[in-house]
Formats: C-alpha cells, sequence, structure tokens
C-alpha cells in the first residue's frame, strides 16, 4: 500500500509539472545563413536574441556583437533539464558544455533568463563544428517549475541594488541604476526633499529580476538635497542626491 501510494504521488506530480509547460518553439540558423537577418535570430524576449556567426559560439545579437563572458548575454545554462536542476547549477554556457558543445546534441538542457524571471528546457538537434557555417538547432519549452520559485542569493543572481546615480551633482538631469532581485515584484522608486517629503515618483510596477536605469528630469525643482529610495521584496534602500543649477 505505501508504495502504491508513493507511485501515484509521483504520478500526480509530475502530471502536475507537465501542465504547466508552454509551446514548444523550433529554432535552425543553417549553415552560412546571415546572422544580422531577424528569421535566423530566436527572438526569445524583448533584449534576448540568440545567434551564432560563422566560427564562435552562439551569442545575444540583441546586446552584443559577439560571444562575451562565455554566454549569451543575459542568459544561464544548466546541463539538466528543468526539472532535475537547482538555482545552483545555472552557468555560463561554455561552462555547461566544457567547451564541447556538440556534446549537447539530443540532449536537453535549461536555459534560464534572469532579468524576465523566465525558464526552458532546451533539446539541441545540431550543432556545426569548427568554421563551417555556424549553423545549430533546438526545439525549447517554456516551463514554470514551482521548485525554482524561491531565489537563492548567490554571485549568479541579481541581488537588490540602489546604485548612487550619475552624475551627481547634476542639472537637471541624472540617471539612477538598480537591480531588483525577487523574480518578480512590486517596486518602487521615489524622490524625496531633505524635509522627507516624497515630491516624484518615478516608477511603481511590478518588475521581473533584473537591471534597470531610469531617468530623473528635475527642471522643475530647485537646487538642494534630495533622496531617491528604491522599495522592492519588502525590502527599501535610499541614496543622497544634490541638484546643483
Amino acid at each position: 500500500m505505501i508504495q502504491k501510494s508513493f507511485f501515484f504521488s509521483i504520478v500526480i506530480f509530475l502530471t502536475f509539472f507537465m501542465s504547466v509547460q508552454g509551446d514548444v518553439v523550433v529554432f535552425t540558423k543553417l549553415d552560412s545563413a546571415d546572422w544580422t537577418l531577424p528569421q535566423n535570430q530566436d527572438r526569445i524576449a524583448d533584449s534576448v536574441w540568440i545567434t551564432r556567426k560563422h566560427n564562435q559560439s552562439i551569442f545575444n545579437i540583441a546586446l552584443d556583437s559577439g560571444m562575451t563572458n562565455n554566454s549569451p548575454l543575459h542568459t544561464l545554462w544548466s546541463r539538466n533539464s528543468i526539472l532535475n536542476t537547482e538555482m545552483d547549477d545555472f552557468t555560463t554556457f561554455r561552462s555547461m558544455h566544457n567547451n564541447n558543445p556538440q556534446s549537447l546534441i539530443g540532449d536537453t538542457v535549461s536555459l534560464y533568463l534572469q532579468q524576465y524571471g523566465m525558464y526552458f528546457n532546451l533539446l539541441f538537434s545540431s550543432f556545426s563544428g569548427g568554421n563551417s557555417g555556424g549553423g545549430f538547432s533546438y526545439s525549447r519549452e517554456e516551463v514554470f517549475p514551482t521548485h525554482l520559485k524561491t531565489i537563492r542569493q548567490n554571485n549568479l543572481l541579481t541581488n537588490f541594488k540602489l546604485e548612487q546615480n550619475y552624475p551627481n551633482p547634476f542639472n537637471p538631469l541624472t540617471t539612477i541604476k538598480f537591480d531588483v532581485g525577487n523574480v518578480s515584484s512590486k517596486s518602487e522608486l521615489n524622490i524625496y526633499n531633505i524635509l522627507g517629503e516624497n515630491v516624484a515618483t518615478i516608477l511603481n510596477k511590478r518588475l521581473r529580476s533584473g537591471s534597470y536605469k531610469v531617468q530623473w528630469d528635475a527642471s522643475s525643482f530647485s537646487s538642494g538635497v534630495y533622496f531617491s529610495e528604491l522599495i522592492s521584496g519588502g525590502k527599501r534602500v535610499s541614496k543622497k542626491m544634490i541638484l546643483l543649477k
């Protein structure tokens, strides 16, 4: 009876996991195909377009002209499927395949887009070797793994952070950069004066994990000391700013 109950528990779990998967997308870049053309880029998200040059590995053409940091920018990878992956398993693309991308052919691996909080299972069906044209093909399926909902803080993931505005002092424009560490959380970026009064709300929306930057135009404000305050995921942090006209 115990063994039968355990078996049915596993079946129920796997059925639930399979029920929260998305559509399968098959992407192919043929050998010698022009990687600058949209049809030869897998546009997974607004800032993640995966393609490959003739003699390079895959890279994110939306953000870079070639492979950098051993991985397409804004992507992390695991050698196993999502079901068998923990957050600590995610690494760079090159580390994942141990400098042998053709070893991925026929295997299902995991792709994690940190900025969007999105997870995919990928099955590579081809990856041309050497300088033979830069072709590759895979099928990908977005999945929504319940066991990865809790983000662990490690050096691969984005932490909650508010950076010092630049320039500072400024007149009248300044840029504020910040990181949101939760997969998806309500975030606010407010401006306060020296009296602690809220004089501007620059941002108030739900954001996915990632790095962001906004610009504050203080043309209508007087010179003085102001404070930017970021609130997200139950945390808050502030920075001092100086408007000098």
